[in-house]
């Protein structure tokens, strides 16, 4: 029978040095079972001829063909022994490695299916037939990824992990420019960046120009901190969420009124007819309250107008888009006025301007506006701006960035935001809901950066076993 394919699958010689005696086939295994024919051994130590101890099976698992069948080695390997130093050898094969129960090339398929975060390692190991630990501990063996050089512009941010107390929040450091992430720190802990950025050189932190993160404090720091020639900028969706934060807020406090003016009703109702009655069907102004919110906290350009009307099962009328807005708005008189702010401010975001002078110029326009407005949110959200004016204006700065999915030829230019982060920050996510939860912070480190960077390289020399299971607690005790 023609081995010759199985030659080519291990990239062996087919010149006799090794022989493949049979191939047999049980479900979705194959075996196959290979030799050496008996060759003079010399010791390597004192050049003795060697004489058999006899031959032991292996068996090695290969599983990549293409079939979706595993195969399995028979290795019939003979040990050697020097009658005159004591040495003992074991015959060689070029494919696999001594003690190993794989062959060289399983390794590498695993680390290329861990490149996808959303397969997870259980399925990576029924895939190459082997065990959990095993996929875990070829991982860890070779991928140990260092940080990036810092980049530019630097963008930093956190992400819930809840590992353990001290690993809860992790640090994110990303390249707006490029997109990578330069490292993931353990948690956001002030008492850890300034170990982690005090070890990095001076000369290198003194290339970062722009910290793009939060309203955080701590992250507004980093400049003065550890940046000397670094300004801070605050990213403009986290200052649209604060103002429609504080808009959802008041939505809800006009809410509890008027389910308030429901329970005195049902009471009133209550008292008249005798009854005991614990609810009542919820009022049109809390139904539209509850479920259209929208008017106000969605872009009103986003809003898909319509002068067709449908019929609102919730409210019992027909009404179009135009209608419901109307409705809404009537339910307080400060609505029109916070729609009126949050729409010229949305509008302010969105404008291109030609330098840093006519941004800060038209933003004092609109916080002096905010200030004199009759509304307590357009009041409460020009104190917010006026703290923050420098590092809002600064996140208006465009700059030349690289993207997956833009061709060589491309030249593509963004504002300065965390919106690659916040688009990152989806990934470990729903990494960490596939993997029932994170229990190692440098596996899920080094498993993240693995599947996000553009080349990653894996170690030299594979970490020994004793490094890998370097468990770290108190000694067991004696088994009772």
């Amino acid at each position: 029978m023609d081995y010759s394919y199985i030659f080519k699958l291990l990239s062996l010689p087919d010149d006799g040095s090794i022989s493949i005696d049979n191939v047999e086939v049980a479900g979705d295994t194959k075996y196959v079972y290979i030799s050496r024919p008996p060759i003079t051994t010399y010791c390597p130590n004192c050049s003795c001829r060697m004489h058999s101890e006899g031959i032991y099976k292996r068996k090695i698992k290969h599983p990549i063909l293409q079939d979706s069948t595993c195969i399995i080695f028979i290795v019939s390997q003979r040990k050697w022994k020097c009658t005159n130093c004591k040495t003992y050898v074991n015959e060689s094969y070029p494919f696999f490695k001594p003690y190993k129960q794989s062959t060289d090339i399983t390794p590498m398929l695993i680390l290329e299916a861990m490149k996808d975060l959303a397969v997870y390692t259980a399925s990576i190991a029924r895939q190459f037939h082997l065990s959990d630990t095993k996929v875990h501990d070829i991982f860890t063996a070779f991928v140990d990824l260092p940080r990036l050089k810092l980049p530019e512009f630097l963008s930093v941010d956190e992400v819930h992990i809840d590992i353990s107390e001290n690993e809860k929040y992790a640090l994110v450091l990303m390249d707006f420019a490029s997109g990578q992430i330069i490292d993931i720190l353990h948690n956001r802990w002030q008492s850890t960046a300034e170990d982690y950025f005090l070890s990095i050189p001076y000369d290198e932190r003194k290339n970062v120009r722009f910290i793009i993160s939060d309203a955080y404090k701590s992250y507004m720091d980093y400049p003065q901190q550890f940046f000397p020639n670094a300004v801070s900028v605050l990213d403009s969706f986290h200052v649209i969420k604060f103002l429609t934060s504080m808009i959802n807020d008041y939505i809800n406090l006009v809410m509890k009124s008027y389910k308030k003016k429901d329970r005195e009703a049902l009471d009133q109702s209550n008292f008249e007819t005798n009854r005991d009655n614990k609810t009542i069907k919820e009022s049109r102004e809390v139904i539209l309250l509850k479920k259209y919110r929208w008017v106000l906290l969605k872009n009103q350009d986003d809003i898909i107008h319509s002068h067709r009307r449908y019929y609102h099962r919730s409210l019992g009328i027909y009404a179009d888009t135009y209608m419901i807005e109307k409705m809404f708005l009537e339910l307080d008189p400060r609505f029109p006025m916070i729609l009126e702010a949050k729409e010229k401010y949305i509008s302010f975001n969105k404008t291109s301007f030609d330098s840093e002078d006519a941004v800060m110029s038209e933003l004092n326009k609109l916080i002096t506006e905010f200030k004199a407005s009759r509304s307590y949110i357009p009041r409460k959200f020009s104190e917010y701006l006026d703290k923050y004016k420098n590092e809002i204006v600064r996140s208006f700065t465009v700059t030349e960035v690289s993207r997956r999915n833009a061709t060589d030829s491309d030249r593509y230019y963004a504002r300065l935001s965390n919106g690659p982060m916040e688009s990152f920050n989806r990934k470990p996510k729903d990494y960490k809901r596939n993997s029932r939860g994170f229990s190692n912070f440098d596996y899920t480190r080094n498993r993240i950066l693995w599947s996000t960077r553009n080349h990653p390289a894996i170690r030299n020399m594979p970490k020994p076993q004793e490094e890998i299971h370097s468990y770290r607690g108190k000694k067991r005790g004696t088994i009772k």
